[in-house]
């Protein structure tokens, strides 16, 4: 069978041919060539039958068995075919004297016919099995269309060859179409039809040997009705012509259509040769007569075959689809006869009823009310009920077990007239089990909504109530069925309506929306959250959504109080003089005070959110940063900060406090106090120049040179180099003190102490630890020798008279020098206890001179 643009069909082999929009397999070579041989061979031998038997001249037979012959060659093997049927076409007419030219346009026409059907019938999605009465209409409208092409083509050749008049035309063409419409149907449907399973159905196993007998009987009715050698006597021959149309419905029911097309095929082929032998009640003495009767006979058996065949087809596919649906059904089926006995019950029923599902449907002596478990008495009993009505009906198990089914009879008559009853039974005892837990489930769905502090609701498309909980009536007084049905508009009221409204409308555009607003209960007012979730049907689409109102008021006091606490915190931080602020976790601040406003000039709202390091800059922060850490790690903090800016030096004191969560470990953040210390640190260093300060000379006292020291001599140790300390003593003070009073005895240590200091450099230290000692530093010295050069400008320098009001006096100097030169182990005090030593020597000396280690020892001159 050829599929719609296909070359090729399935081959003969193929079991059911269920479709035709698949291309055949492609055959062999030597396949091909027999194949277009057997279609070429097959057209030709039934041609020669057909010309036996002309109807008009010796062209057109009313009974064109060729044309069929070619459909089903298409149909089973493609257009490849067409060569094969042009050739013998060709053959045939040119052998009857048609000249080459017209015999080849009327095979061209006898090839191109059937090809077109089989393309139709390919578009038609036809089924060569023919089990569906489409089928068999879909080919019989294939075949007239086609043959009308064949009729047409071959009617215009012989005209054109002159073999018709004028006046024949139109009785040749009618003859033509009916002809190689009746072969179409009487050879190609056996053909198309014929399969290996259409063989196995129709001849295998004891029925098919009864449908081969039944072919037989039909072929012997064929060949005694036309056979020369078997001539029946005048009153068996009708009975001999209507016998087969009997044995053909039969075998139709049995076998179905191959059988059937096979029996019209035999009989027709008998009853043609016969006729056209001048045999049989068709050969009278008019031949146009006889063979209108032999076509006549040979329509009605084909066509009252193909009706049959057609019916068959549709009653055995329904009676397989009842059996199927009566086998397979999901529901207990039991057919019970008038007396209350079984004669018929599915496997479902043989399971609900616990029958052995070997045995056969209705078990002889088998009454309904003998069923086991005592489960037929009460079927019996809905035998008495109306049929429609459908009863609930509890079935015992032997394990126990009940069985809840749902009954529900029909009546009906069978064939033989006996009214029967037939009961559907339907297991729903799933059902109701899962209605019991539904229940139990709504049960305690309904009893947590009602006994859940909020408000509950659902809500369908137009926004009304289709489930409200009990909370409805205690927060609002408003009962929850009366608001079943109604719109949230009529139930809140328009104002309230038009402020949920959006969010509402977001919830049925599949958004999850929320809102909070404040109400009026029965007792007191109240702040609800609002949430709104999206309810989607099975296919995923919004049909609603439900709402759930939480009672917000407890923490929207506390809100409020928040909101006050925190004004009033910063009111009081606002009057601080410092700055005080909440810095998170992520080092983010959520807190300040104005002092911040004014440390930075950007009002509050601009700095709060921002990161300290944005707020400070990346120079402070690094110095902030590891407190900030370690008061994030939960260690309270405190350090001391400076900054200079162009508006000057400023210093500041800072404390982090943490803050801990509930739990105690979680650090959420920190406060931080920022105190502006500058004018303390400024007073502490004055008082401490004032501590570390001589009032008679203005040089650093006892206290400030061992702190001057101090610095000294890390830094000597740090940096490298040499330094040198000088302790010096005044020569002959005491006497001048003595002779002169202590008056003169401050001014001498005053001029004494200028005079020092105008003889070192400016970055010396220069010290009077106590009564007429002095104490010099010089560091960064090049070489050791220049401190011998200072010990000795110093002494020279102190050998002039010193000029005391009225007055002048001669005083000198003795001094003891040390060099450091960062040996670890020394303190400012063990030079000090050295240079003490080397002063003694010198003033042992002789005085006015000065003493240095050992490797630099001289004396003054």
């Amino acid at each position: 069978m050829g599929a719609t643009g296909a070359n090729e069909a399935p081959s003969l082999g193929h079991a059911v041919h269920t479709s035709t929009q698949h291309s055949p397999p492609r055959a062999s070579g030597m396949q091909q060539a027999l194949r277009m041989g057997a279609a070429a061979l097959a057209y030709y031998l039934a041609a020669r039958l057909g010309l036996l038997i002309p109807y008009i001249g010796s062209h057109v037979s009313l009974i064109w068995l060729p044309t069929g012959i070619a459909l089903a060659a298409y149909l089973r093997w493609g257009t490849s075919m067409a060569p094969a049927v042009l050739l013998a076409a060709f053959l045939i007419n040119y052998q009857i004297g048609t000249p080459a030219w017209a015999a080849l346009g009327i095979a061209a026409g006898n090839a191109l016919g059937p090809w077109l059907s089989a393309q139709l019938l390919g578009r038609l999605g036809f089924d060569a099995a023919l089990t569906r009465r489409a089928d068999l209409g879909h080919y019989l409208l294939a075949v007239a269309l086609g043959m009308l092409v064949t009729a047409s083509n071959g009617c215009v050749w012989l005209r054109l060859a002159g073999f018709l008049t004028a006046g024949q035309w139109a009785p040749a063409w009618l003859t033509w179409w009916t002809g190689d419409a009746v072969g179409a149907l009487l050879g190609g449907i056996p053909l198309v039809a014929m399969s290996r399973a259409s063989m196995r159905t129709s001849f295998a196993g004891r029925r098919g040997r009864f449908n081969m007998a039944l072919l037989g009987l039909v072929l012997a009715c064929g060949l005694l009705t036309f056979s020369p050698w078997t001539a029946p006597a005048t009153a068996l021959t009708f009975p001999l012509l209507a016998l087969p149309l009997f044995l053909m419905a039969v075998l139709a029911l049995r076998a179905g259509v191959l059988a059937a097309s096979l029996a019209v095929l035999l009989l027709s082929g008998t009853a043609a040769w016969g006729t056209a032998s001048g045999i049989g009640p068709f050969a009278g003495h008019d031949t146009h007569a006889g063979l209108l009767a032999l076509w006549s006979y040979v329509t009605a058996q084909v066509c009252t075959g193909v009706l049959i065949c057609g019916l068959a087809a549709e009653l055995l596919a329904s009676q397989r689809q009842q059996q199927a649906q009566f086998q397979h059904a999901s529901e207990g089926i039991v057919v019970v006869d008038p007396e209350g006995r079984l004669t018929a019950l599915n496997p479902m029923a043989r399971l609900m009823l616990e029958l052995a599902l070997k045995e056969p449907p209705g078990t002889p002596g088998l009454a309904l009310t003998q069923l086991p478990n005592g489960n037929g008495t009460s079927l019996a009993e809905c035998l008495q009920q109306p049929a429609g009505q459908p009863r609930l009906l509890t079935l015992c198990r032997s394990d126990g077990r009940r069985l809840e089914v749902e009954v529900q009879t029909a009546r009906y008559r069978d064939a033989r007239g006996r009214q029967l009853s037939q009961l559907l039974l339907r297991d729903v005892t799933e059902g109701r089990e899962a209605q019991a837990r539904l229940a139990a489930s709504e049960e305690r769905l309904r009893a947590i909504t009602d006994n859940a502090p909020a408000l509950i609701a659902d809500h369908d498309r137009e926004f009304r109530y289709r489930f409200a909980n009990r909370t409805y009536q205690d927060w609002l007084g408003i009962a929850p069925e009366a608001v079943l049905g109604q719109t949230v508009a009529s139930v809140l009221g328009e104002a309230a309506w038009a402020e949920v409204r959006p969010a509402m409308e977001a919830a049925l555009r599949g958004e999850a929306a929320s809102y909070e607003r404040h109400i009026q209960g029965r007792a007191e007012e109240r702040w609800i959250h609002v949430a709104l979730v999206p309810r989607r049907d099975a296919a995923g689409a919004v049909d609603g959504f439900y709402a759930l109102a939480s009672d917000i008021t407890p923490r929207r006091r506390a809100e409020q109080a928040l909101r006050q606490s925190e004004q009033r915190l910063r009111s009081i931080t606002d009057q601080l003089p410092m700055r005080v602020s909440y810095v998170g976790a992520d080092e983010r601040y959520r807190f300040i005070n104005r002092a911040y406003e004014r440390a930075f000039g950007r009002p509050r709202h601009e700095l709060l959110g921002l990161t300290v390091r944005e707020v400070i800059g990346a120079g402070a922060y690094g110095e902030a940063a590891p407190h900030i850490r370690r008061a994030l790690a939960g260690e309270t903090v405190s350090f001391d900060s400076e900054i200079t800016t162009r508006e000057g030096y400023r210093c500041y004191r800072a404390s982090y406090l943490p803050q801990f969560a509930d739990d105690g470990r979680e650090v959420l953040g920190f406060v931080a106090m920022i105190l502006d210390t500058t004018a303390q640190k400024q007073e502490e260093r004055r008082l401490i120049e004032l501590s570390q300060s001589d009032s008679l000379t203005g040089l650093l006292n006892r206290a400030g040179f061992e702190q001057r020291a101090h610095e000294a001599v890390q830094r000597c140790q740090s940096v490298g180099g040499t330094m040198a300390l000088l302790l010096l003593d005044l020569d002959g003070f005491k006497q001048v003190n003595d002779s002169l009073g202590h008056l003169a005895g401050d001014l001498l240590l005053r001029g004494f102490a200028g005079r020092l200091s105008r003889s070192l450099r400016g970055a010396d230290i220069v010290a009077r630890p106590g009564g007429d000692e002095f104490a010099v530093i010089v560091e960064q010295l090049s070489a050791p020798a220049d401190a011998v050069t200072i010990a000795g400008n110093i002494v020279e320098a102190m050998r002039t008279p010193f000029v005391l009001e009225n007055r002048s006096v001669h005083i000198s100097t003795s001094i003891g020098v040390v060099l450091y030169r960062g040996e670890p182990g020394l303190t400012p005090r063990d030079l000090s206890k050295r240079a003490d030593d080397l002063l003694y020597a010198a003033k042992a000396g002789g005085r006015d001179r000065f003493c240095i280690d050992a490797a630099y020892a001289l004396n003054a001159a």
